[in-house]
């Protein structure tokens, strides 16, 4: 079983990422221990490390590795010891909605430092009135907001080593910085994407040719994800809504604005950066658009 286990909840808001602490009872905590340990267990047991490579799909039994991770702020510094001194979630309830990721600080059998990472969507998040709870022979709800857990990992660090395993970038890059080791676009590659049925380009060239190293991987992130191959113009504006991204339609297409914050922004949305699952509400495997287990 895992030890000196501890919860916190990863959040996003306006650009900012927080960490919170989750209180827990010992009862539950140490029944957490003993699930995360099984995840834990179900995620490494048997499996095949391999170098992350953008263009590669993993197998069932693959781990993507990064070596040398350096853990983003707030997560820096943190490990099962200090935990506990983060403010509550409890004194956050009306931002559940921006939960990126529950983490779990601890430490396995050998003493070595562990961060586990589930992933989280909006669905996970309970509120009151809209779930039953049988109990006392009558069912009952919640009086103030909950959330529930994933039953898998979706990714490991080994705080020592530096080592970060993963399964999907898409899942895993909604709540740690991956896009630093994405292949970049190249011009021509960009200028096919803006010919896209689905997409109206205010000015191709000028996109293609001043893209910087952050628009040339968000580029080639959008293009692998088959985002827009899913979903029309209409249904991505709908799902804009509430995420700081101005969407214009022509014709029934996506209109891609040169403007470079305006740009940023869409690419930000379209490739899901804002906020975890904005389009899909759930998360797919890249590539395959398979739903993720």
């Amino acid at each position: 079983m895992l030890r000196n286990f501890h919860l916190a909840a990863l959040l996003k808001q306006h650009g900012q990422i927080q960490l919170l602490h989750i209180p827990l009872h010992q009862a539950l905590q140490d029944s957490l221990a003993e699930i995360w340990g099984q995840q834990l267990h179900n995620f490494t047991d048997g499996i095949e490390e391999i170098d992350f490579n953008a263009g590669y799909q993993p197998e069932i039994h693959e781990r993507f590795r990064l070596s040398e991770f350096e853990l983003p702020a707030p997560l820096n510094g943190v490990d099962s010891t200090n935990t506990e001194h983060h403010e509550p979630i409890s004194q956050h309830e009306d931002a559940m909605g921006s939960i990126k990721a529950i983490v779990a600080f601890c430490r396995d059998g050998r003493g070595k430092e562990l961060v586990l990472f589930q992933n989280f969507t909006r669905s996970h998040v309970i509120q009151p009135g809209r779930f039953l709870f049988f109990q006392n022979n009558t069912y009952e709800s919640i009086q103030r907001p909950g959330f529930s857990l994933d039953s898998k990992l979706s990714a490991v660090y080994d705080a020592k080593d530096k080592k970060l395993l993963f399964h999907n970038f898409r899942i895993t890059n909604t709540f740690l910085p991956l896009a630093d080791f994405y292949e970049e676009a190249s011009e021509e590659a960009i200028r096919q994407l803006l010919k896209h049925k689905l997409l109206a380009p205010e000015d191709t060239e000028a996109l293609a040719v001043s893209a910087n190293q952050w628009f040339r991987k968000r580029f080639a992130m959008l293009k692998d994800s088959g985002i827009l191959n899913k979903y029309s113009a209409s249904q991505i504006k709908t799902r804009s809504k509430g995420h700081d991204v101005d969407i214009h339609i022509s014709r029934g297409k996506i209109v891609f604005p040169a403007e470079k914050q305006a740009a940023k922004k869409l690419l930000q949305f379209l490739n899901e950066e804002i906020y975890r699952g904005p389009i899909t509400d759930t998360l797919y495997e890249t590539n395959s658009k398979r739903e993720a287990d």
